[in-house]
């Protein structure tokens, strides 16, 4: 993943608007774009796998991409990877939204100032993760079109 172009992309571009994630504005975008981009990909992954027959699906697991994994596998692996990032990025949005983390901070307060060194620190590395999250949510969508235009162009290697 780290070595993505996608993936470093989407860091360029979260370094890039760091006023969206000092102020975290990733958190109301992702409670109401990832919910729908999260549908059309489980909708998107549902319908490509229902029109493959078990001839294309034989076809696609005799394509080997250059190191050697079958295609039908490197389609799952992606679509697989999409929706994963999209859950977490959901999850993550979820929780930094929540308040369990200023409610620690505001119990053990009273006990220890120096908390407040640790806190703002986790706050802002949080809040730039999820906003990551968000961006390469996004650039994945572009992933999962190429794999399926990368589908459209494959040939049967049993034909001639």
């Amino acid at each position: 993943m780290l070595s993505s172009p996608f993936f470093l992309i989407s860091l360029f571009i979260s370094l890039a608007s760091y006023k969206n994630w000092i102020e975290p504005k990733w958190v109301d975008q992702s409670l109401s774009l990832i919910p729908s981009l999260l549908g059309f990909s489980l909708g998107t992954y549902a319908i490509l796998f229902s029109l493959l027959n078990n001839r294309l699906k034989n076809a696609l697991r005799a394509l080997k991409n250059p190191k050697g994994t079958p295609f039908l596998n490197e389609i799952n692996a992606t679509f697989l990877h999409f929706i994963f990032i999209q859950n977490v990025c959901l999850a993550w949005a979820f929780l930094f939204d929540g308040t369990w983390l200023i409610d620690a901070f505001n119990l053990v307060k009273h006990n220890n100032i120096d908390l407040l060194y640790v806190f703002y620190p986790m706050k802002y590395i949080g809040s730039f993760m999820g906003h990551l999250l968000l961006v390469y949510s996004f650039s994945l969508v572009l992933a999962s079109a190429l794999t399926v235009y990368r589908i459209a162009g494959l040939f049967d290697p049993t034909e001639d």
